[in-house]
């Protein structure tokens, strides 16, 4: 599979970078995703900034956080009372008038993850990570469009619970590299796979019930207690 090529074909790279060691007790840092390629049809987040903290361990590295997920915008539409009967075929037809809103959903995420650095120069480390998103319902909405003829009676108001999940959670695994560092400061990059539970309600039976994406992501870490450090 190509995705899965991808993350072998970047592990295979990872000899020509620098070391990257756990240089902090305590690092902190922010990141930015963004989806490449999505393998299902669905709905597609934007970029998804976070923050995020981590205690190395060893080769390994306990971390969690908070993210923001901004989704593209999203139409629906609500019945306004009023029909309208049109000829076709020599037989009258029912149309219904509906307005069109659109919105951009959005869910606050918890990430907690787990990296092992497994190259014996720190550089490449292996990834794992479970997301927790609980659905925002602050974006504002806009009506895009008035008395549009539809076949199907809309119901007169829909709240925004009725079209996505209030909760979700995703599954991910990749591989991430260092792109630079120094005593303090550092910047990573990772792809991973992303199995992403699908937010929308209202779906067709046949659509799977997780989402399949590549996701890419960058992030800038600070060693806040250093080895060595006596705070």
């Amino acid at each position: 599979m190509k995705h899965l090529f991808v993350l072998v074909t970047l592990s295979l790279l990872s000899p020509t970078l620098h070391a990257q060691k756990a240089f902090g007790k305590l690092v902190a840092g922010i990141e930015m995703g963004f989806d490449v390629n999505q393998f299902t049809e669905g709905i597609k987040p934007r970029f998804i900034p976070g923050i995020q903290a981590e205690v190395p361990v060893g080769r390994f590295s306990f971390g969690a956080g908070l993210g923001r997920e901004v989704y593209y915008e999203y139409e629906y539409y609500t019945y306004n009372g009023q029909t309208i009967e049109r000829i076709e075929n020599e037989k009258p037809v029912t149309y219904y008038l509906a307005d069109a809103h659109a919105f951009r959903p959005a869910y606050w995420s918890v990430p907690i993850k787990i990296d092992y650095r497994f190259h014996k120069c720190y550089c490449v480390y292996v990834h794992a990570g479970m997301t927790f998103d609980f659905f925002s319902d602050s974006p504002p909405d806009r009506v895009v469009f008035r008395n549009a003829e539809v076949e199907y009676q809309p119901y007169d108001r829909l709240e925004r619970t009725q079209l996505f999940k209030k909760t979700t959670k995703s599954y991910e695994f990749g591989i991430g590299f260092k792109l630079h560092s120094n005593d303090y400061f550092r910047l990573v990059a990772r792809p991973t796979m992303v199995w992403s539970e699908n937010p929308e309600i209202y779906t067709d039976s046949d659509e799977p019930e997780y989402i399949p994406t590549l996701r890419m992501t960058f992030g800038a870490q600070y060693a806040f207690i250093r080895y060595g450090s006596k705070r």
